[in-house]
């Protein structure tokens, strides 16, 4: 849920458990502590990534999926922006 207090957009977190076997969670932290990270700060972004990562991959394969196999040179390309303009 977003608040907005002076113009300014708050975001608020919720909270989520997430089990991990204790030397998974210990190398979590030792890595959070050496880049002067929060365990959440870097848990989150690796989950994020991952994600991310899925959603690209799909985004590609479905490019491909649709793609028609005509390729132009950056000349053509310019040129076709030229006459476009």
């Amino acid at each position: 849920m977003n608040y907005v207090h002076c113009g300014v957009i708050w975001v608020a977190m919720e909270a989520t458990t997430i089990r991990f076997e204790p030397e998974e969670k210990l190398w979590i932290q030792a890595y959070a502590d050496f880049t002067g990270r929060t365990f959440s700060d870097v848990v989150r972004e690796a989950a994020l990534e991952v994600v991310e990562a899925a959603a690209d991959r799909q985004a590609y394969e479905d490019a491909l999926s649709v793609d028609d196999g005509v390729r132009y040179t950056t000349d053509e390309v310019m040129r076709m922006a030229l006459e476009a303009e």
